[in-house]
């Protein structure tokens, strides 16, 4: 089980807030090599990384690593499009996962949470125009 006191979205929540969302979670298993989302396809979960890592991938071919306490899946459940990203497990992994509708119902009823969310969100979009900026200017 992920220690969901570090992972950045749950930051700042009470230990009882806390075990509401452990409640929730499933446990998901996949090997190395594994395309956990693809781009463009719907997403039913958000999911927390407990053990492993994985790669994910952008439309414009960017790349990054997440491990342990890292999420993911929160865009696609939020404006119900498709993922944004393919993620593939780079080694074994576990995942503990919330169903769109119990995630949904959460940050309805914990309004710190889609704070958070929005900060990671917020911190994602920079980040993806800096590297924009940055392929932009090299390309001049």
């Amino acid at each position: 089980m992920a220690d969901l006191g570090s992972v950045k979205v749950f930051a700042g929540l009470t230990e009882k807030e806390l075990k509401a969302i452990e409640r929730e979670l499933k446990t998901v298993r996949h090997r190395a090599g594994h395309e956990i989302t693809v781009t463009g396809d719907g997403g039913v979960g958000f999911m927390i990384i407990s053990a492993g890592r994985a790669t994910v991938r952008t439309v414009t071919g960017k790349t990054r690593t997440l491990g342990p306490g890292d999420s993911f899946g929160e865009m696609a459940l939020l404006d119900d499009e498709g993922r944004s990203a393919t993620i593939r497990a780079e080694t074994d992994i576990t995942l503990e996962t919330v169903a769109a509708w119990s995630f949904k119902s959460f940050l309805r009823e914990h309004p710190d949470v889609a704070y958070n969310l929005l900060q990671v969100l917020s911190r994602r979009v920079r980040q993806a125009e800096a590297e924009a900026e940055a392929t932009s200017a090299g390309k001049q």
